[in-house]
């Protein structure tokens, strides 16, 4: 079977693209989870403005920090939609493959893994 050594390569790029959409995808998660406790501190900070609670420098301050932390949180939110649809996709593209070759190689987290 002459094509399985270059099917095998194949499977072993598509294993070192899924990783490395999977570390994107797992950074921008812990990414947006960072936004969101920003612009949940946010928010929590305008509810002590509005009921007057807050130091007059914060509610200077809090529609940009507002409009800040919306802007990262909504960035971050689409980042990691489009990085979770290329993962989905290397997975896609992993599994049709281990299919035609019927088995996974073992690759190496070596320095294709950062």
């Amino acid at each position: 079977m002459s094509d399985e050594p270059d099917l095998e390569s194949r499977v072993v790029a598509a294993i070192r693209h899924y990783r490395a959409a999977l570390d994107v995808a797992e950074n921008l998660e812990r990414e947006d989870a960072c936004a969101h406790r920003a612009l949940t501190s946010t928010l929590l900070d305008l509810e002590r403005a509005l009921r007057g609670e807050a130091a007059p420098h914060l509610n200077n301050n809090l529609f940009e920090t507002g409009s800040t932390a919306v802007a990262r949180s909504d960035k971050t939110w689409a980042d990691l939609v489009e990085a979770t649809a290329r993962w989905d996709s290397a997975r896609r593209t992993l599994a049709a493959l281990e299919r035609q070759l019927g088995y996974l190689p073992k690759v190496s987290r070596g320095a294709d893994h950062k």
